[in-house]
């Protein structure tokens, strides 16, 4: 789990990096070494996809900004709004 922590961190101090990240993910993946379990949670992008890479809430909300970068917003929902509606719920 730790490359992907450290994958997501250094998006975050990279804007170039993580532009280019967004519009195409894998050569990040192979350049850290990412498992192909990793790679398809990755992805997959969901919640629950991060959870089970025990990546850290913090660090999920960074990871869903940083894929959605160069894509137009969502029209209602999206994963922001699933991970607050489960906030709600508990």
């Amino acid at each position: 789990p730790y490359r992907v922590h450290k994958l997501i961190q250094d998006l975050m101090h990279d804007p170039k990096g993580a532009a280019a990240f967004a519009d195409n993910p894998e050569p990040a993946f192979e350049s850290y070494g990412l498992s192909e379990d990793e790679k398809a949670l990755l992805r997959d992008g969901s919640l629950g996809a991060l959870n089970t890479l025990a990546v850290h809430p913090n660090l999920q909300m960074k990871y869903l900004r940083i894929r959605s970068a160069n894509k137009p917003p969502q029209a209602g929902g999206g994963p922001l709004a699933d991970y607050l509606d489960r906030l709600v719920e508990r």
